[in-house]
């Protein structure tokens, strides 16, 4: 039962921060994109009322991507065969990237 949680190439086994989703559907589109795994959310101190992505470190698999909004953050992690081609759509079309 490897495919239970996902959804169009995004895990679903946690909740995702409002306007997330359609986001992470765009990334996991991209054919080196093999599955985005969304983390738990957290509550920090900082507020931003807009959505932000930011880039986080590298791992044995891909990297990882802070998502902000509000007092929420999460963490996706970016499964890939070609990270420097992820990051560069990511700064190419999404606007809420910010890396």
């Amino acid at each position: 039962m490897s495919g239970r949680h996902r959804v169009k190439g995004v895990k679903r086994e946690h909740s995702i921060i409002a306007g997330l989703l359609p986001i992470l559907e765009r990334i996991a589109a991209q054919p080196t994109v093999s599955a985005l795994i969304p983390g738990r959310i957290s509550v920090t101190r900082a507020a931003s009322a807009s959505l932000h992505l930011r880039l986080g470190p590298s791992t044995m698999t891909g990297f990882k991507l802070t998502a902000r909004r509000g007092t929420m953050a999460q963490e996706i992690f970016v499964v890939t065969t070609c990270p420097d081609r992820v990051i560069e759509f990511l700064r190419a079309e999404i606007k809420e990237f910010e890396g």
